[in-house]
């Protein structure tokens, strides 16, 4: 894309002999912005895709509405919406340019176990590299058109894959796992997954899980994703075991404090443990909720990355993007990761609603559990030690509830007979430790 003023210039033509080019070119070429700000674009072709792609949003409801189109260019894209431009259009994003794939996209592209999955299953179809870490945007948008009718949020790319959508939302009921059976499904679907079958579709994260539809006995539908410890017992098997009772009750802990956190369930079948998580971006069988990762939020609207959630926190309060009751939650999740042994609070683990007006909100937290005691990459149970943070200056307001809210993480943790002897030791020095802490600051 050039710039109106320079282009004659670059292109080392005249004005009138420019004028004719983009007579001839005709809608190859897309006139954006007016006087000095006018900017010229190329139109092109993603494979054999087309150029342009309608945006869709589905509803609480499961009602589909047109937001807006995507437009592919050389050197970038663009996206048009349909009515009202969304706030941060106006301010960032001005013209809707992109020189890659929008943030709200780059948001879903598949991504962690369940990417690779879909990168193995889906890439000589595509053209695409195996490796997904090889994606251009063209590969990315490919599987958005062609397999993203189940994509996290609630966005769906052209009228191939809202189709797929559609009829998706209406086979839950011969697709979905009657609330009853789960004990006697899920390790099948663990064993397929764990086979690299692709088992759902494209949630993020690392640990070993699948995606499922549960038919409650209420009669309601419930989009799940189901985590899974190993099925061969082992000291590695029996750590993620504990790991995923610690992620369960660590849930219980946030929502007894009124921090929004996930529901979660545990199930222990065919010598696995189970950790079945509602998402919170599905409404029964057809409706869906957008958001928006941490990660991406500040990589689309900030200068700078921040260094954790609480400095997130303050730079994303202070630009206008959540307000200060937003601010102060993601500061005091922050300090309850930080008190449980959670070492793994990166930009993906939080996350925004995402809508066409700011503040955003955030929603439910998630993965919140000790990560500094998941096992290596080599499955080895390293003693690492837990060495939380005392209450600086930009948590002061948060921490001592916070630090309850760890003492009783921990104390449940250590009375809780479905953990292994020796995790129940480490929760109970844990414990020991926060309250030092407690002790010396509050």
């Amino acid at each position: 894309m050039l710039a109106g003023r320079d282009l004659t210039e670059e292109l080392g033509i005249s004005t009138p002999t420019m004028a004719r080019l983009i007579g001839r070119l005709g809608a190859s070429v897309e006139r954006i912005g007016a006087a000095r700000n006018v900017r010229y674009a190329l139109r092109r072709p993603v494979r054999n895709l087309g150029s342009q792609w309608p945006i869709y949003r589905i509803g609480d409801g499961g009602r589909p509405r047109v937001w807006g189109e995507l437009r592919a260019f050389h050197g970038g894209f663009r996206f048009v919406p349909t009515s009202t431009a969304p706030a941060w259009m106006g301010r960032d994003y001005p013209g809707g340019l992109f020189s890659g794939l929008p943030f709200f996209l780059q948001e879903v592209r598949p991504q962690g176990y369940l990417g690779r999955a879909i990168a193995r299953d889906v890439a000589s179809r595509l053209g695409a590299p195996a490796d997904l870490r090889l994606w251009s945007d063209d590969d990315v948008l490919t599987y958005l058109l062609t397999d993203g009718g189940d994509l996290p949020g609630d966005l769906v790319v052209g009228d191939r894959a809202l189709e797929h959508a559609i009829r998706a939302g209406e086979d839950f009921q011969t697709t979905g796992i009657a609330d009853a059976n789960r004990a006697t499904v899920y390790p099948g679907r663990a064993d397929a997954a764990q086979r690299g079958e692709l088992v759902g579709s494209s949630a993020g994260g690392e640990q070993p899980k699948f995606l499922a539809t549960v038919l409650r006995p209420s009669g309601g539908v419930q989009s799940v994703l189901v985590k899974f410890s190993a099925a061969q017992p082992s000291p590695v098997s029996q750590r993620w075991a504990d790991l995923l009772l610690c992620e369960h009750l660590a849930a219980e802990i946030m929502r007894s404090r009124q921090i929004q956190s996930v529901q979660t369930e545990v199930m222990d079948s065919g010598g696995r443990r189970f950790l079945e998580v509602e998402r919170f971006d599905r409404i029964g069988n057809l409706g869906r909720r957008g958001l928006l990762s941490l990660g991406t939020v500040e990589d689309a609207f900030l200068s700078r990355p921040s260094s954790d959630w609480a400095v997130a926190a303050g730079m994303l309060q202070e630009e206008g993007w959540i307000s200060a009751e937003g601010a102060r939650l993601l500061r005091w999740t922050w300090c309850f990761g930080d008190l449980i042994a959670n070492s793994d609070m990166h930009r993906a683990n939080a996350s925004f609603w995402f809508g066409d007006d700011r503040p955003y909100q955030l929603t439910p937290f998630y993965d919140m559990l000790p990560m500094l005691y998941a096992p290596g990459a080599q499955g080895e149970l390293a003693e690492r030690p837990f060495a939380p943070r005392p209450p600086f200056a930009a948590v002061a307001d948060v921490w001592n509830d916070a630090a309850a809210a760890g003492l009783a993480f921990w104390a449940r943790v250590a009375s809780d007979e479905r953990v292994s002897d020796s995790f129940r030791a480490i929760a109970t020095r844990n414990r020991e430790g926060v309250q030092r802490l407690v002790e010396r600051f509050v």
